[in-house]
């Protein structure tokens, strides 16, 4: 999907104040990798490695498991399409409401898809199942002893499990280095996510050795630019960590609960620090507009997401000023 997507800033002429439409946590200070991104522009000049194979070792290290577990990619979006790509034409089912990445990819590679919205009732005949873990939009974390449960199950059915937002809930996702034993699971990662660089596009595969192998049969070289490849090793070296999820999710619950005193709003509940609202009655696109045209603000239009429509919106939490101004601006509209 081109269009459609959250942070569509770019669609704006009116000045953006506060973006509550994507997903990426924008407080993060990257001082340190702006500085050292400049002194590397003699990159452009030169083509990257075609595998990003430092990347991948200095991850693979990280994480205690092998180069043979990992396929650096560009951003978890590339991830996706080479999965789709690998098991095209098979059978297989989707989590909703879900990032539409997933359903677009395996359209492209002619697979023939199921919907389901309990984890508990997929498709027995789907090959392949992909979950998001916490997900997006509605920001729930699966619970790991039943996840754990459906992969031992189904062995025969092979499980992507997109940890993109793992770094942003205190409740448990799976673990990579437990993950690579099993056959029948893919794990995909965000640096992009964790490290607020989504103009970098980074992120990765980590699988069984059997599975990443065939994954890197359909990717293409040079995907990950050499800015992007530096820009990881430098994150991973200085360790610059997510922000401090108990502050960040206490003020996640405070935003939530000044929005379920409007009346007419619907605010569901969340383990990261975005989360979904419904209208009771009037339309998300027309609030968005709005809030756009009176504030500066930006929320996402959740209405495409399969499962959901034109009354969804999906929030990110801001700064507490921001966060109150939110407030008062869709208690003004409602």
């Amino acid at each position: 999907m081109l269009k459609g997507h959250g942070d569509d800033i770019y669609h704006y002429t009116t000045e953006i104040v506060s973006n509550f439409s994507s997903n990426i946590y924008n407080r993060q200070d990257l001082s340190a990798l702006y500085g050292h991104l400049s002194a590397q522009m003699e990159l452009i000049h030169t083509y990257p490695e075609p595998d990003a194979a430092s990347l991948t070792r200095m991850l693979a290290n990280q994480n205690g498991i092998s180069v043979d577990n990992i396929c650096t990619t560009s951003g978890a979006t590339e991830a996706i399409y080479l999965i789709a790509q690998l098991f095209r034409n098979c059978r297989t089912g989707i989590f909703i409401p879900a990032f539409s990445e997933y359903e677009d990819a395996c359209v492209i590679h002619a697979h023939k898809l199921s919907f389901f919205q309990n984890i508990h009732e997929t498709d027995d005949s789907a090959r392949l199942i992909w979950i998001c873990n916490p997900n997006n939009p509605d920001g729930q974390t699966h619970d790991l002893d039943a996840l754990t449960g459906l992969v031992r199950r189904r062995e025969d059915t092979v499980f992507v499990i997109d940890q993109s937002y793992g770094s942003f809930s205190k409740k448990q996702v799976w673990s990579i280095r437990q993950a690579v034993k099993y056959r029948n699971v893919i794990l995909l990662h965000s640096m992009t996510k964790q490290y607020a660089i989504p103009g970098l596009r980074l992120g990765y595969i980590t699988a069984n050795t059997d599975i990443i192998r065939e994954i890197t049969k359909h990717r293409m070289p040079w995907s990950v630019n050499g800015l992007a490849v530096e820009a990881g090793k430098f994150l991973l070296k200085h360790e610059i960590n997510p922000p401090d999820m108990n502050h960040y999710l206490d003020e996640t619950a405070r935003l939530q609960e000044a929005l379920r005193q409007i009346p007419g709003l619907f605010v569901y509940p969340t383990d990261t620090h975005f989360f979904l609202c419904k209208l009771k009655s009037k339309n998300a696109s027309d609030l968005k507009s709005w809030l756009v045209d009176n504030y500066g603000i930006l929320i996402r239009d959740a209405s495409n997401f399969r499962g959901l429509d034109e009354h969804y919106f999906r929030l990110v939490t801001r700064s507490p000023q921001e966060n109150n101004q939110l407030v008062k601006a869709i208690r003004a509209w409602i």
